[in-house]
């Protein structure tokens, strides 16, 4: 998945200094980050490489599964990756995952508890909650003043024949499958199969009037107008919408996927000392803060906020579900993943 734009502009706020993270144990290390393409300012890097007398390196993927299946090899060489709350229990169920040294990031404290509480991770012992990003809709006010509201009529063939070909739906066996259970009134979360087959049927009857199965690039054919109407992941609608003023986002009525994207420490890392002065680092408030006016997406950190231009935190993009809304996937095990991924092929092959 493709979901990290930058923003044209910054927050930030003064250059931090990073206290004492200058000792003889990590200076001069190279710290490895694997992380999603677009995810971490360059400046916020270059602050934490002077406070700590380190390098950093970053590398990026495209999808959970891509990073999952490097960090399975056991001998990848990254310290920290970032995978999605669903993907933090997969990696901790294959002993990919450092335990946490809580006493060693006192930071911890400046977490929002909604994202504390991950089902993904009981305790906070694998993961710590980074940045987050909403699944809804984007379209065209010009030549789409009044969109469906709601995902229940993204499968009304009433609604859906003047969006005919117009349409763009996310390529993913989880997010695909998830507003066609909200709008059969069940859980994106569950784990019935005769659920899910439910799902992959609305879904088929659905695909004729879809122009892509995308999450690359779903914002740029929204952008170009080959789509009017597109589900895709509300970071990515921020920078064509600066770009065309009649470019808009919403959050359905029935809920939205919300994706807590973390940091973690490989099990493989020799340099967990180090990570860990990163992760505390990154959990500081004014980091924070920089990072998420950085990135457009909003934060795990409850005080970073505060910090945050009142335009940013208006922005349709930056908002998070209210509470009974906020749906967030779970890792459902490896046979109903697998049955997730085997009816989301056959929608797309039917």
């Amino acid at each position: 998945m493709n979901r990290r734009r930058f923003l044209q502009a910054s927050t930030a706020t003064a250059t931090a200094v990073l206290s004492g993270c200058g000792e003889k144990s990590t200076a001069g290390e190279t710290l490895n980050l694997y992380l999603w393409a677009e995810y971490l300012p360059d400046d916020v890097v270059k602050d934490f490489e002077k406070g700590a007398g380190c390098r950093v390196q970053v590398d990026t993927y495209t999808s959970n599964e891509e990073m999952m299946a490097k960090a399975a090899t056991g001998n990848c060489g990254y310290d920290v990756v970032c995978p999605s709350q669903y993907a933090v229990s997969d990696m901790a169920r294959q002993k990919l995952l450092a335990e946490l040294e809580r006493s060693a990031l006192p930071n911890l404290t400046n977490l929002d508890a909604r994202f504390t509480r991950m089902k993904a991770d009981p305790g906070g012992k694998y993961a710590v909650p980074y940045l987050g990003a909403s699944t809804g809709i984007g379209y065209n006010k010009a030549t789409l003043p009044q969109p469906p509201r709601t995902w229940a009529a993204l499968f009304d063939p009433a609604t859906l024949e003047p969006l005919k070909q117009k349409l763009s739906i996310l390529d993913d066996a989880r997010e695909a499958p998830a507003i066609a259970l909200l709008a059969l009134g069940l859980s994106p979360n569950t784990t019935e199969e005769a659920d899910i087959r439910r799902a992959g049927d609305l879904l088929k009857r659905q695909k004729p009037y879809v122009a892509s199965y995308d999450s690359e690039s779903f914002e740029d054919k929204l952008a170009s107008g080959s789509c009017v109407l597109v589900q895709g992941y509300a970071g990515d609608f921020v920078a064509v919408m600066e770009k065309d003023p009649q470019l808009d986002f919403f959050l359905p009525a029935e809920g939205s996927v919300f994706n807590m994207d973390c940091l973690c420490i490989l099990a493989e890392s020799p340099r967990r000392m180090l990570a860990q002065k990163f992760l505390n680092f990154i959990l500081r408030p004014e980091i924070a803060a920089r990072i998420s006016a950085g990135t457009g997406y909003p934060t795990a950190n409850a005080k970073a906020p505060a910090l945050l231009s009142a335009e940013l935190k208006a922005h349709p993009c930056f908002q998070i579900p209210p509470e009974g809304k906020l749906i967030m996937l779970d890792d459902p095990g490896p046979t109903v993943k697998d049955f997730y991924t085997k009816v989301w092929e056959e929608v797309k092959l039917a």
